[in-house]
């Protein structure tokens, strides 16, 4: 296995963002997998174009994970449903059901791994993928609070999704190597979100890592916000299209 790698998360059936950003990584990298931390489908209109895309992008570059988000657990299991915070959230998760192609839901339940998190082993580094939290693995949201819990020093970097907000955070825990003063350093990263960003930048973000190199480069991709706006339809609210021009 390589040491390059692309990380995409919260791609919430945007086709649009997407196809940009398979083509910036095309152009401006070479990696040697992709990492899908959930949440291909739901918000969006286009959830069977996106994961078309997917299996597509899966003939060219290893698909190392492929978790299920949320979103993917709540189609599966209705009992996630009250989980929503709104209704709109429960209403368009019912639109996403009846347009879902046979195909489509046999690749979310089939092809996705269904726990909602994966731990790897990569040139002798632990990490963790995670669409969540430890504590909450679908639907909980990492903080530099919750970063404290000592249950993420056993990983050297922890892959995380489901906020929509890109981080990247170096926590210190005691017990580690003397050589190390101690210290076990345990790296946070978040790519943000492809289709439904969340940090008042609009933008389809993901994020590039070289390991070797030790970079984390956050990457932010223009695309054709208007054209995925004009697919919605009166049938889910007009929310999750008008947010899109503002990334919130």
């Amino acid at each position: 296995m390589g040491n390059k790698f692309v990380v995409l998360s919260d791609i919430h059936a945007n086709l649009s963002a997407l196809k940009a950003v398979i083509q910036d990584f095309k152009d401006k990298y070479s990696p040697d997998g992709v990492i899908l931390l959930g949440d291909l489908i739901n918000y969006g209109m286009r959830p069977n174009e996106v994961i078309s895309e997917i299996k597509l992008l899966s003939l060219e570059f290893p698909i190392i994970c492929n978790l299920h988000g949320n979103h993917e657990r709540a189609l599966i299991d209705s009992e996630q449903l009250p989980r929503f915070s709104s209704e709109r959230g429960r209403t368009i998760l019912e639109y996403t059901k009846r347009v879902l192609t046979r195909d489509s839901f046999e690749y979310v339940y089939n092809q996705m791994e269904i726990e909602g998190y994966s731990e790897l082993l990569i040139h002798g580094c632990s990490i963790l993928c995670v669409h969540g939290s430890l504590r909450d693995v679908y639907w909980g949201k990492l903080s530099p609070e919750s970063m404290k819990d000592g249950g993420y020093a056993r990983y050297d970097y922890v892959l995380s999704g489901h906020s929509h907000i890109p981080h990247h955070v170096e926590m210190f825990y005691s017990g580690g190597l003397p050589e190390l003063r101690g210290k076990k350093r345990t790296v946070f990263l978040n790519p943000g979100s492809v289709g439904q960003p969340r940090n008042q930048n609009p933008s389809a973000q993901y994020l590039y890592w070289d390991m070797e190199a030790g970079l984390f480069h956050q990457n932010s991709v223009n695309y054709d916000i208007e054209l995925e706006q004009s697919l919605y339809t009166d049938e889910v609210d007009v929310f999750y299209r008008d947010r899109l021009f503002k990334g919130i």
